[in-house]
């Protein structure tokens, strides 16, 4: 056997001594330089009495499982259109759905997504559908179903020499 710290053999059993927190078997020369470890001693630790918390686990879902269905690309005119043809104005459509009036004209301009509590209460409003069904043949590429990769979002630049 070897010590652990010069690296000679060590004729008979090995000194074990606790160098910085790590136990090391080693020579008698190298036993200087750590404290020797005659007995294993337990950490002492104070318990605190705790409260028993019951833990119920829930599997584990992804945030897009739920989403089967997509925004229309050309949702704020479908919104506009509907309104208009109510003959409602944006400050009108507001006061229904009880949003301001603003957040409405940034939807109808397409500076906004309308989230999904707002997107429900325009459709319930208005009477018409923001969202289409997708299915995952639309998401087939050549005869494979793909994911987005990293190739597909990262640039890769070869290091020149």
């Amino acid at each position: 056997m070897e010590c652990e710290i010069c690296g000679t053999n060590i004729k008979g059993n090995p000194i074990r001594v606790t160098v910085e927190g790590t136990v090391l078997d080693v020579c008698s020369k190298c036993a200087q330089y750590g404290k020797p470890q005659d007995k294993w001693t337990p950490v002492s630790r104070k318990m605190a009495p705790t409260e028993r918390v019951i833990v119920t686990h829930r599997p584990k879902r992804d945030a897009f499982d739920k989403l089967e269905d997509e925004i229309l690309p050309d949702y704020a005119q479908v919104i506009k259109k509907a309104r208009e043809s109510q003959g409602l104005t944006i400050e009108d459509l507001a006061s229904k759905m009880m949003e301001k009036a603003t957040l409405i004209r940034k939807i109808e301009r397409e500076e906004l997504i309308p989230e999904d509590t707002v997107r429900k209460k325009l459709e319930t409003t208005l009477n018409i559908k923001l969202t289409e069904r997708v299915s995952s043949k639309d998401q087939r590429g050549s005869g494979f179903i793909r994911g987005t990769t990293l190739g597909d979002v990262a640039i890769i630049r070869k290091k020149g020499k």
